[in-house]
């Protein structure tokens, strides 16, 4: 079952970036980092979190500190796309990062597949050719 959902995963994450607009010449105008600043932040978190879990076997809930820190990387993502109106606003919107932020709650299991999402966005940006 789980393998099925990083399937579901990683194609939803293909399809958002084989869309997103391109340049005259074929490559996608979000470049590598716009996107790389975002998964940083989303591996910071990660980092965080896994530590919280060896901390706290068998939890599958994360701490309020580390739900209201999943929460505020809409902050992050709502000032990239403020900085990039034409190349990050539509790549959160394509991707429905909010959306997927707003699901996460207090869910380990969800930031997972979150954090997942991410990086399967980064790779599927470098695979069809997202600019430098």
């Amino acid at each position: 079952m789980a393998e099925e959902k990083v399937k579901d995963i990683a194609r939803k994450a293909e399809e958002v970036i084989s869309n997103l607009e391109r340049d005259k010449e074929g490559k996608i105008k979000l470049t590598k980092s716009q996107i790389r600043k975002f998964l940083t932040a989303v591996n910071a978190l990660t980092n965080k979190v896994d530590v919280y879990r060896i901390q706290h076997e068998g939890t599958e809930i994360l701490s309020a500190e580390l739900a209201s820190e999943v929460k505020y990387l809409k902050v992050k993502l709502a000032y990239q796309a403020g900085r990039n109106p034409k190349t990050v606003k539509p790549f959160v919107e394509a991707a429905k990062l909010n959306k997927w932020i707003d699901g996460i709650g207090t869910d380990i299991r969800a930031y997972e597949d979150f954090a997942h999402y991410v990086e399967a966005l980064v790779a599927y940006h470098k695979f069809y050719g997202g600019r430098d």
